[in-house]
């Protein structure tokens, strides 16, 4: 080894190495407090250190660094997952989405953005391995041979201390003055990794089992016979919205309004909640659950379903005679799992031909798409029924700047929504309340855009399916929310609702406390039960068993 490094670097050196293995893994942790405690790694490294010389300890270094620099980012990787998605980073799948993050961040703040935020995630990851490796070094050269006595003294007194101490507690908070976390993280990131293997294998196997039903192709939803069938995903629309104190006032009010206009235009509706399999984000991820039968919660599962021959709810209906239609305003890019679904016609972003400017993230009004929708594939007369997989964008964070909502025979190419906005404002990130008032504006809006289309003149033979896809990121959620996010079935025909008379479903559009939760995984199978003939249905069942 080099020569011992002066006193003040040796300090420099613990207090890197003392801050990366204090640091927390879950952001209700942040705090100076958390910091207040001895790793009881930090002397058992130091112990490792003095104990060895020459190449071993060389290597020893390295292997310190790099394994404290890994588990440093992974601790920063769940800090940024339990912000965004209130989970924790899943080292199998959650790397895949790295560059989802940074094409949204380009496409929503630019690509200089984009390309600075690139700059500094690298310069991030040099920094801190080159840190620890200093750090290292620095420890390793105070560990001569002249000092091994000592620091062998030294380290043992600090572990016995240490153990000593674990009992007491810092004030009167549950925290303990010394702290295992960064090995205990590091052993359940470990099991989380030998889970998550596990966990695909039974999936490929829940893939491989038979589909949800046999039915006769040609009487799969018959009941539906003619009718177009609108599902809509409303981005970020969860249970927060109707179950915090702050908004559910104005959106409870909207539901209400929302009930009575449909009820004189003679419609009927049921609500319910189903629990998402994501939080906060990965939309595509309640798409594929809902479409499939599947409980896909993670990437990997995700991605597992496109290389299996299992059918979704859009070869239902595609098979049974309907237009099947998928009306995507958020893919700004290829979308190659739509060859999967199989469906009829795309509207892509740009499919959709959009022609004023963008709501940050947001590409286009909901008015428009849905204007679109109308005016290409619902308007025509001479037409099959369709069936449209609709994914809303303005419920998508930061919720400002919003559209507004105007006559459907003004939104033309939607050049008018240049002018027809909310003025465009900063984004105070720490502002709470601010941060759910946008949000409640949103959703506000996205609801009373949908009863407006629902209440464009001659709209008959129309089922519309309303679905939150997940509930919005924490910021606004919460990290303790549930899941939950609302759903609401709508039919111009109050007769074709009695086929979910089993479901229980509260009726009208405001779910209650009392209403069912289901899983969205099970929302295909009820689909094709509750509208296929019943004797169609126990025919499968009987050739299945």
């Amino acid at each position: 080894m080099s020569a011992p490094k002066p006193w003040w670097q040796l300090v420099i050196s613990i207090s890197v190495l003392f801050i990366v293995l204090g640091l927390p893994h879950w952001p209700g942790n942040l705090s100076l407090l958390w910091f207040a405690r001895l790793p009881l790694e930090l002397p058992v490294l130091f112990l490792a250190l003095v104990i060895t010389h020459g190449t071993t300890q060389r290597g020893l270094g390295v292997v310190i660094a790099v394994t404290l620099g890994a588990l440093t980012f992974l601790k920063i990787a769940n800090l940024v997952t339990y912000t965004g998605f209130a989970r924790p980073f899943n080292i199998l799948v959650d790397p895949a989405l790295v560059w989802v993050a940074l094409s949204t961040a380009s496409q929503s703040q630019g690509a200089m953005f984009g390309a600075g935020l690139v700059v500094a995630v690298l310069a991030t990851i040099t920094i801190t391995f080159s840190s620890l490796w200093w750090a290292t070094l620095t420890l390793a050269s105070r560990c001569t041979p002249v000092f091994k006595g000592r620091g062998i003294t030294l380290a043992t007194l600090m572990l016995i201390c240490a153990f000593a101490l674990q009992d007491v507690k810092l004030t009167s908070a549950w925290w303990p003055v010394t702290s295992f976390e960064t090995s205990k993280f590091a052993v359940e990131r470990v099991a989380s990794v030998a889970e998550g293997l596990r966990n695909d294998r039974r999936f490929r196997e829940e893939m491989a089992t038979s589909d949800v039903m046999a039915i006769p192709t040609d009487q799969r939803l018959a009941r539906l016979k003619n009718i177009d069938v609108l599902l809509v995903f409303a981005e970020s629309y969860g249970r927060v919205a109707l179950d915090d104190p702050s908004q559910f006032t104005t959106l409870r009010a909207t539901l209400q309004q929302f009930e009575i206009e449909l009820s004189k235009k003679g419609f009927a509706s049921r609500s319910a909640w189903l629990t998402s399999p994501t939080f906060g984000g990965q939309s595509w991820l309640a798409h594929g659950t809902f479409l499939s039968g599947l409980w896909l919660d993670d990437q990997g599962r995700y991605d597992s379903l496109f290389i299996s021959n299992r059918d979704t709810v859009i070869g239902d209906f595609g098979k049974n005679g309907w237009r099947t239609v998928a009306v995507m305003p958020q893919i700004t890019l290829d979308w190659p799992e739509a060859d999967f679904f199989g469906y009829d016609k795309i509207y892509a972003a740009q499919d959709l031909n959009y022609q004023g400017q963008s709501f940050d993230y947001m590409t286009m009004p909901d008015q428009y798409t849905l204007a679109v929708l109308d005016k290409r594939e619902l308007s025509p007369k001479d037409r099959r029924p369709i069936m449209a997989e609709i994914g809303l964008v303005s419920g998508h964070i930061p919720w400002a700047p919003l559209p507004l909502l105007i006559a459907w025979d003004e939104v033309g190419n939607g050049s008018v929504f240049d002018i027809a906005r909310t003025p465009t404002v900063d984004v105070d990130w720490l502002n709470q309340a601010q941060l759910k008032q946008d949000y409640t504006r949103s959703m506000d809006y996205v609801l009373r855009t949908l009863l407006s289309f629902l209440l464009i003149e001659g709209r008959e033979n129309i089922v519309m399916i309303i679905v939150g896809d997940h509930q919005p990121a924490p910021i606004v959620s919460g990290q303790s929310a549930t899941h939950d996010v609302p759903i609401h079935i709508i039919a111009s025909n109050p007769a074709l609702l009695t086929a979910i008379d089993d479901w229980h479903w509260t009726v009208g559009m405001m779910p209650t406390d009392s209403s069912p939760i289901w899983r969205m995984d099970v929302m295909r199978e009820k689909i094709l039960s509750a509208f296929t003939p019943p004797t169609d249905v126990r025919m499968a069942q009987d050739s299945a068993q």
